[in-house]
């Protein structure tokens, strides 16, 4: 069984605060995200992976001017998805985390996007299935999506011989995220 660290830099207070922030701009999710406050003031550190019954995790909603979303294929499961994962525990912000995830999974260019904002985009609580070669019971993720943007597709991603990569319209992401990324784009003057 591989060794888990239990020491992480993104302490529950700070999970907490990006919590109420995310509570105030989107207060009809408050039911969403009470359980997660409850279990970070009561509970040990919510970003370890090893953290049961639930963790945070991350992901980036990366988006170019014509609103197209960042896709890469996950090579374990075969399935298209945003790029993210679990915190990890020298990471010192959960944007930070989203970020870090995006360049490492998917080779994106920190220096070519821009955060749409310090709170996350969208809050997903996604039950996760046991993996019991990874000693983890069935569990649940508050996945945290935050909204970066990118001026050029072409230099946002370099290019990588283990990573496929595409760009979808927003449509094409299923759930409140895709919805949010929808409206989002509409705002933006891009109607479909």
């Amino acid at each position: 069984m591989p060794v888990r660290s239990l020491s992480v830099a993104v302490t529950n207070n700070a999970v907490i605060g990006v919590a109420l922030g995310y509570i105030e701009a989107n207060p009809d999710e408050v039911d969403l995200m009470r359980s997660l406050v409850v279990l970070a003031l009561h509970g040990p550190s919510i970003t370890a992976r090893s953290t049961m019954p639930a963790h945070v995790t991350c992901r980036a909603a990366i988006v170019s001017p014509d609103w197209r979303v960042l896709e890469i294929l996950e090579p374990s499961t075969a399935v298209w998805r945003m790029p993210g994962g679990h915190v990890d525990a020298d990471d010192s912000s959960l944007l930070g985390a989203a970020l870090g995830l995006a360049a490492r999974r998917a080779g994106v260019e920190a220096d070519a996007v821009i955060p749409g904002g310090i709170l996350p985009f969208d809050v997903e609580v996604r039950i996760v299935d046991a993996a019991p070669i990874l000693g983890e019971p069935e569990h649940v993720h508050y996945d945290m999506t935050y909204l970066f943007h990118v001026e050029d597709r072409s230099l946002a991603v370099r290019e990588s011989a283990t990573t496929q990569v595409r760009w979808v319209a927003p449509e094409r992401i299923s759930g409140q995220l895709g919805a949010k990324l929808t409206r989002a784009s509409q705002q933006a003057g891009l109607v479909r």
